[in-house]
C-alpha cells in the first residue's frame, strides 16, 4: 500500500505516516546494500580478504566520527526541544537513547567499547581521537552537522534512517572480525554493542535506536511538520546519508591501496 507524500502543514494519519516511513526505510536498506555492503571495502571484509591495514585506517576515522556524531545527537535534544515538548511521551526514550551512548557500560559510554576495539587493532587513543580524518570520511559528519544547525527538524530526523542499517552493518563487521581476523568477542565488542543498540530493545527496556528514530519520524508527519528546504527533501536527506557512508568506505579503501 502506498502512502501520501508528506507536505508541510498537512497532517498525515498514523497509518499514512507509518506507511511512508516504512517504505522509505526499506528503500534506505536497499540503497545501503548497493552503496555500502556491495562496495569493495565491505565485500572484501566479509570475505576476509581485506588487508588489516585498510581495516585499521577505516576504524581510525570511524572512531573519531563516532565521538562527534554522538555529540550531535545529544545536541539535537536541545535544538529540537520544541518538538519534543509537543510529544512529551518521547522525552523519556530520547533521554534513554542519549544516555545509552554516554553512560553504557559506564561514563563516557560507547567511546569505551570503541577504544577497546581500536586497541585490538593496534590503534592508540591519540590516533583515533586527535588525528585529522580523511576528507572523504569526514563528509558524512559535516553533512549531518549542517542538517542539524541549518536544516529543519524533519531533515535531521529523516537523515537518521541510516541508524538501522548501521546495526546490520555492525553485525557483518563482528562476524568478519571474529571469523576471519582472529578477534575475540571482547576485542570486537564495539560492533556487537552497536548491533544490539541500533536494532534491539536492550538494557532493561531501552528502545532500539532505529525503532525510536522511526517513531519520531512518524510523529513529525502526523504533526504536518515535514518542512524541507529547497534542494532538499526527506528522501534526499535519507539517501544522501547512505551515499556519504558509502563514500567513507571508499575513501578509506582507496587511501589504503
Amino acid at each position: 500500500m502506498s502512502s501520501a507524500m508528506p507536505k508541510m502543514g498537512v497532517r498525515m494519519t498514523p497509518e499514512e505516516a507509518e506507511n511512508f516511513v516504512d517504505q522509505l526505510a526499506a528503500k534506505v536498506l536497499r540503497r545501503w546494500d548497493e552503496r555500502v555492503s556491495q562496495g569493495d571495502f565491505m565485500k572484501r571484509l566479509v570475505e576476509g580478504t581485506l588487508p588489516l591495514s585498510a581495516i585499521r585506517l577505516f576504524f581510525r576515522n570511524w572512531g573519531n566520527f563516532t565521538v562527534e556524531i554522538n555529540t550531535l545527537v545529544a545536541a539535537s535534544y536541545h535544538k529540537h526541544i520544541g518538538f519534543f515538548k509537543r510529544h512529551s511521551d518521547l522525552l523519556a526514550p530520547f533521554g534513554a537513547k542519549i544516555a545509552d551512548e554516554f553512560l553504557h557500560p559506564r561514563p563516557p559510554g560507547h567511546i569505551l567499547v570503541m577504544m577497546q576495539t581500536a586497541k585490538a587493532l593496534g590503534l592508540t587513543e591519540d590516533e583515533v581521537l586527535r588525528q585529522p580524518m580523511l576528507p572523504g570520511t569526514r563528509a558524512i559528519l559535516d553533512f549531518k552537522r549542517a542538517l542539524l544547525w541549518e536544516g529543519t527538524v524533519a531533515e535531521w530526523w529523516f537523515s537518521m534512517l541510516t541508524e538501522e542499517p548501521i546495526g546490520h552493518w555492525a553485525r557483518a563487521w563482528f562476524k568478519a572480525l571474529t571469523t576471519h581476523y582472529g578477534f575475540t568477542r571482547d576485542q570486537a565488542i564495539y560492533f556487537s554493542t552497536h548491533e544490539e543498540a541500533d536494532l534491539k530493545e536492550h538494557d532493561e527496556g531501552i528502545m532500539g535506536h532505529g525503532s525510536f528514530n522511526r517513531l519520531v519520524m512518524r510523529r513529525i508527519l502526523e504533526d504536518g511538520y515535514a518542512d524541507a528546504r529547497e534542494g532538499y527533501s526527506l528522501e534526499y536527506c535519507a539517501f544522501a546519508s547512505v551515499d556519504l557512508y558509502g563514500l567513507m568506505h571508499r575513501a578509506a579503501y582507496e587511501e589504503s591501496l
